[in-house]
């Protein structure tokens, strides 16, 4: 367990930036069903978990999630902008930190990954960036994602994540987030 605590510590510190407010998504029925046939597709639910630290820094973790099974995961690392950027356009501040995560070893490692993409958002104030990473568990491949996270134990951040979400959001409750 705590090596999946420090893999996911690691993966958010290295992308140490900020978030605006997360709101929750749901996603609609498929319209393209047989009409003989109609059929409740349970909407996708989702849960925020925040970790703060001192000087604004917050670590996120929003799980998506459907019946009993986690479908995909955010790992979003926020934190306050400078004030100089502050007066920048949102694009601007963007492209600041897009090319801090590029520099990265981070965005080396798992920018080429199925199922994991990397993006930076900027809070509608400005005053906050966060550096995300979304992994969509039908796409990304675990033995590659725990590669790049240096994870070489079978009891690992999929192994939590095939649990049930009550399960999983129990953990994260254990180790120190607090739910958003």
């Amino acid at each position: 367990m705590k090596k999946i605590l420090l893999a996911s510590a690691c993966l958010l510190a290295l992308t140490a930036c900020s978030m605006p407010k997360q709101t929750k998504h749901e996603s609609k029925p498929n319209q393209s069903q047989s009409q003989s046939k109609p059929k409740k597709e349970e909407k996708v639910k989702t849960k925020t978990f925040a970790y703060n630290m001192p000087n604004g820094y917050n670590n996120k973790i929003v799980a998506y999630y459907q019946k009993d099974r986690i479908r995909a995961f955010d790992f979003m690392a926020t934190k306050p902008t400078q004030e100089d950027e502050q007066s920048k356009s949102p694009e601007e501040i963007i492209n600041i930190y897009q090319e801090e995560l590029k520099a990265s070893d981070f965005y080396d490692k798992f920018s080429k990954l199925d199922g994991v993409t990397l993006e930076v958002k900027v809070s509608e104030d400005k005053k906050t960036v966060a550096q995300v990473a979304h992994f969509d568990l039908s796409k990304a491949k675990e033995k590659q994602v725990m590669a790049a996270l240096g994870e070489t134990t079978k009891d690992n951040l999929f192994k939590k994540l095939k649990e049930k979400p009550e399960d999983f959001f129990a953990f994260l409750l254990s180790q120190g987030f607090t739910e958003e």
